[in-house]
């Protein structure tokens, strides 16, 4: 009996161990797995965080297009569109007779300056939204200084509602100091001080 005992409890600390590291082993591969758990979801969320910066820069660019063509979309509604054409040459020393029309918003005011043979021709002029062609006449101001064998405009600038100047002549761009724009081209042509166009640049400023 006495063996039996001894030799069962040899059995029982011999088995002890092993199930013990057993249990070690299931532990340490409970602890793997969810380490890989973890790192999937790390890595999921890294994922859908990048999708939803990519999400957002697209409809942030979309929402900045979108605005930009409704914005070109508003100008090209209220900015004016003069056109002209010469009719008939002018006589020596008579004003000279244009056609204008203006396919786009009311231009509240414009300049316009053109040149037939050795003269120049400089006036003023209104339209208002979509107007049909008409006739203007401008009056000659100076004898330009080169002659040209066929009558062209040297400036067509025009304000809007909103007090936004334009050069027709150069691709409609956007005239942001109107007076230094229009001082710089008169002295150009050699007109400074020979015509003015208040009604675009605004009044003279008092010293």
């Amino acid at each position: 009996m006495a063996q039996e005992r001894c030799a069962t409890t040899v059995c029982l600390k011999v088995r002890s161990p092993i199930t013990g590291l057993r249990r070690s082993n299931h532990q340490l591969t409970g602890v793997v797995v969810t380490d890989q758990i973890l790192l999937g979801l790390g890595i999921a969320t890294a994922l859908l965080s990048l999708w939803a910066a990519v999400f957002a820069t697209q409809a942030y660019l979309a929402t900045r297009r979108a605005t930009a063509l409704a914005e070109q979309r508003w100008q090209d509604s209220v900015r004016p569109a003069p056109r002209l054409s010469f009719t008939t040459p002018p006589a020596p020393g008579q004003a000279i007779e244009l056609e204008v029309e203006n396919l786009g918003g009311t231009l509240a005011a414009g300049a316009v300056i053109v040149q037939a043979a050795d003269d120049l021709y400089a006036g003023e002029l209104t339209l208002p939204e979509h107007a049909p062609p008409r006739r203007i006449y401008l009056n000659p101001v100076l004898k330009a200084w080169q002659r040209k064998p066929q009558p062209s405009c040297l400036l067509l600038v025009g304000r809007d509602l909103s007090g936004q100047c334009w050069d027709y002549l150069d691709g409609n761009k956007a005239i942001n100091d109107p007076r230094k724009w229009m001082a710089s081209q008169l002295r150009e042509l050699r007109l400074s001080g020979i015509v003015d166009f208040p009604a675009v640049t605004g009044p003279a400023k008092a010293r």
